[in-house]
Formats: structure tokens, C-alpha cells, sequence
């Protein structure tokens, strides 16, 4: 049987950075499923594949299967294939499924229901161990009276889940970078390729390549965070870009990006034809007041998802034109926003760069603040989609929110002041 330092250095060894546990409860179990808070915090910090919505069950939810090992006191590894998250937002509440099913090491005997005459009270003893690790998350349970469950039992945790640094604070190591970024101003415009090569680069969104080279990050293009569980914004002026989904419905999925600009693009002096914004649910658009953000499916008294299937959607005239499903949002924003970093800059007279001293370092987000955001139009549709007089095509479809509206998104946001430190 495992004791704390010996799972920490195996765990720590595999590549994991945290060690996450749970004091389980009698309810905690294959029949009931294992309940991980009544917020969005397990899906913040637990990787998972694509969220999928069902509408048609007892209680409508989201599912997202995720890539579960177990771990057994022999140190053997198995997966388990068929576990998943489910998301209940009537609730709100999330819960660990599937956990047992097709795992030959599984700890089954722990984690079955048990009968009426036997339950006593509420948690056990039994200990939910669970470190991310990538794309996975690597599992084990320590029952009561165990080494590890002793040891446990009697911490606080401000959350559903305690916390276990295996690889450093990786707020003071973001904070130590942007330090020595901030101290080596000004900085030319680059980007770090595949090969390891960092390259002079000139394109618009050069700014945020730069600091990702800054990081030793490769960009590419996944909804997962840029630097040790932190998603690095790099913006100039008084308006930060929070993601760019592509809509998954209405008319622009039906037809096509290209098609789309087309038929609800404009024509603009260069020649070439462009769909832009802004369109907020309070505001109209600059190019047709006819068009402006719905939220469909989301009770912003009640601060609560009311319809699994339910969309923000762009509107034209009471009709669907573009669309993006609350399955599809959930995932970009909850994986990219657990924790971020907003970081300003401007440019020289010599066009380099210069990163601003003060950085916003923002955490703790769910649905809800992005949704009633959306609602009250402090977050925004802007989109640049164009194609070019040549032909060539552009998708850019970005929601957007202004600086002073950041703290908006998010349970804790501080300003950290650069400049009084030194590296």
C-alpha cells in the first residue's frame, strides 16, 4: 500500500504538477456516481475530451469522457474506458462516471454502494487521489485507515479538491518569467516554430507569438493553456480577444465561412469582402443594426443553464445566422480560463515591442460568468472573417470584452506590478 511520498514521487516522475484529493463520502460510489462539487471547478482543472449535450435524459446534462488510469499498490497502471464527467447545470453539480467499468484493477470493493443496515455517516475514510498529467489523469484510492487516508482526512481545502504541489508554484514561476521578459524590454517580433527555432515574425498577431517564444512555447492552435496551467493575453489597446470558436451552427455551419462573408459580408475598400463587428445583446452594429447576440437557454436570474441544447446566437431579423452551442463554449472557455494572464504591451518608434510592467493575473471562472457577460454585453462577437481581393480566405470569429471588464469573468483577479521586482 502506498504511502503519500512514494505516490507523490511517482506521480511527480510521470510528469504531474498537482496532486488532487477527495474525501469521499458514503455516496460516493459506483451507483451514485462520485460527486465533484456544485460548481464548474472539476471541469476547470481535470482535462476531458468533447463535451456532449443530453436532452432527452431524467435530468438533462453535458458528458465529456476523459482518459482515466488507475493506479494499483503495485504500481501497475490500467485504463478505465469508459469513465467520463457528467455535468448536471440544473444543479449545478459535476460527477465522475463510468470509473469502474472495464478496469481489471479498478478498486471495486471500495467503491460499491453500500447497503442501508451499513451506513454509518457521512465520509469514511476513503481517499479520491487524482493528478492530470497531460491529456490523462492518473487515479488512486486510499481506503480508510490507510497511510495516505491518514494523513488526509483531517486537511481543509477551500475547494471540492485539496491540492498537492509536485512541481513548484506555478503562479510564482509565471510571475518570475514575466519578470525577465519585462526586464529584458524592448523585445523584437518573433515566434518559435516546430523545430525549436525562434524567427523573426511580422504578422498582426506577432505580440502574442512574441511572448509565447518568451516561454519557449510552439503555438499550436489547441484549447489547452499556454504555460503551466495559465493561458497567457498579450493586447495593446483598451479591448482583449478571450477566444475565437468557430460558430458549430445556423447558416455560417451550413454554408461555409466563405459562402457566409459573402452573402452577410461587406464590401470594403480594398476590394475585398469582409464580415466584421462588433454585435453585443445591448448594442447594434455599426454595419447593420438588424443583427445583435442572443443568449438562448441561459437564466441569467437564476444564474443557471436552463436548456443543455441552448446557443448564443448572432441574429438577423429574429432568425439564426451563426450559432455556438453551450457544449461547444463550455470546453473553450473552461480549459483556457481556469487561470489567465492578461499582459499589455506597445510598440516602439523602431517597432519592437515593449511589455507594459503591470500584468492581471485572473482565476476561478465558470459558464456563468461568460453567460451573463454575454447577456449584459460586457463580452462581445467581433469578428474579422474576410476574403481577400485575391480569393484567399480568412476565418476569424473572436469574442472580445473591454480591459476594465476583465475582473468581470472571473472569482479573483490582482494586479501584479512588474516593475518593483527585479530577476
Amino acid at each position: 500500500m502506498f504511502d503519500l511520498d512514494t505516490l507523490k514521487k511517482l506521480l511527480s516522475d510521470k510528469g504531474a504538477s498537482v496532486l488532487l484529493y477527495k474525501q469521499l463520502s458514503e455516496n460516493d460510489n459506483s451507483k451514485n456516481q462520485i460527486y465533484l462539487g456544485n460548481s464548474y471547478e472539476a471541469i476547470q482543472i481535470l482535462p476531458y475530451n468533447d463535451i456532449k449535450s443530453y436532452s432527452d435524459c431524467k435530468i438533462p446534462n453535458f458528458k465529456a469522457s476523459i482518459d482515466l488510469w488507475w493506479i494499483n499498490d503495485s504500481g501497475l497502471l490500467a485504463p478505465a474506458p469508459n469513465a467520463q464527467l457528467i455535468l448536471y447545470p440544473k444543479y449545478p453539480e459535476v460527477r465522475l462516471s463510468g470509473f469502474l467499468s472495464g478496469c481489471s484493477i479498478a478498486p471495486s470493493s471500495y467503491l460499491q454502494a453500500p447497503k442501508k443496515i451499513e451506513r454509518k455517516g457521512n465520509k469514511d475514510g476513503r481517499i479520491l487521489l487524482l493528478a492530470p498529467i497531460g491529456r490523462s489523469i492518473f487515479a488512486y484510492l486510499a481506503p480508510p485507515n490507510s497511510p495516505i487516508s491518514t494523513i488526509l482526512m483531517d486537511q481543509q481545502s477551500d475547494g471540492v479538491f485539496g491540492r498537492i504541489p509536485l512541481g513548484g508554484d506555478s503562479r510564482q514561476a509565471l510571475i518570475h518569467r514575466l519578470r525577465a521578459v519585462y526586464n529584458d524590454n524592448p523585445h523584437e517580433f518573433v515566434r518559435m516554430f516546430t523545430d525549436g527555432s525562434i524567427r523573426p515574425y511580422k504578422a498582426k498577431n506577432a505580440a502574442g507569438y512574441t511572448l509565447e517564444a518568451k516561454f519557449g512555447i510552439i503555438p499550436n492552435g489547441n484549447a489547452e493553456p499556454d504555460y503551466r496551467g495559465w493561458e497567457l493575453k498579450c493586447f495593446s489597446g483598451s479591448t482583449v480577444t478571450l477566444m475565437t470558436p468557430e460558430p458549430d451552427g445556423g447558416e455560417y455551419a451550413e454554408m461555409g465561412v466563405r459562402e457566409f462573408v459573402i452573402q452577410y459580408g461587406h464590401v470594403s475598400p480594398d476590394g475585398g469582402r469582409y464580415f466584421t463587428g462588433p454585435y453585443s445583446s445591448t448594442a447594434n452594429n455599426k454595419f447593420d443594426c438588424i443583427r445583435h447576440i442572443f443568449v438562448n437557454g441561459y437564466d441569467v436570474k437564476q444564474k443557471q443553464i436552463t436548456d443543455v441544447q441552448g446557443s448564443v446566437q448572432l441574429v438577423q431579423d429574429g432568425y439564426e445566422i451563426a450559432s455556438w452551442s453551450f457544449a461547444h463554449l463550455l470546453k473553450h472557455w473552461n480549459k483556457k480560463h481556469e487561470k489567465a494572464c492578461y499582459v499589455k504591451y506597445s510598440k516602439t518608434e523602431d517597432s519592437l515591442i515593449r511589455f507594459k510592467p503591470t500584468v492581471q493575473l485572473c482565476t476561478i471562472t465558470s459558464p456563468n460568468f461568460l453567460l451573463d457577460s454575454l447577456c449584459s454585453g460586457i463580452v462581445y462577437y467581433d469578428p474579422g472573417s474576410r476574403i481577400n481581393i485575391d480569393g484567399k480566405l480568412k476565418a476569424r470569429s473572436q469574442f472580445r470584452v473591454k480591459e476594465k471588464n476583465i475582473p468581470c469573468l472571473y472569482q479573483s483577479s490582482e494586479l501584479i506590478d512588474l516593475s518593483s521586482f527585479h530577476t
